[in-house]
């Protein structure tokens, strides 16, 4: 097990989150004894879960998935009900758009 004591510029922290690794390819952070974060690194990827377990994204390297463990914020991530709301909205224009092509082919 190893540990890593990684502060972040900016922060007002009083502590840095330290950090061990109890096995391969997992991360656990703690600040003052609490439990701080979690990363790991799952298919090509640093994947974070906060203090709180609410997830903060992945990361393609480890001292940017720290830094985000550190903040305690993710990267800008657009939210599913979003994303199924953009997802309906092309549908509906894509079948509008067929229908308006068929009725022109009909004339």
């Amino acid at each position: 097990m190893s540990l890593i004591a990684m502060p972040v510029a900016g922060t007002t922290a009083v502590e840095p989150i330290r950090w061990s690794t109890p096995e391969t390819k997992l991360w656990v952070g703690t600040r003052a004894g609490e439990y701080a974060g979690m990363i790991e690194y799952v298919d090509g990827h640093f994947v974070v879960v906060g203090a709180t377990g609410r997830s903060l994204g992945s990361w393609s390297d480890l001292a940017q998935a720290m830094t985000a463990a550190e903040s305690g914020r993710g990267g800008h991530r657009v939210s599913d009900a979003l994303l199924s709301n953009v997802a309906l909205a092309s549908a509906a224009v894509a079948v509008s758009i067929a229908g308006l092509g068929l009725t022109m082919l009909a004339a």
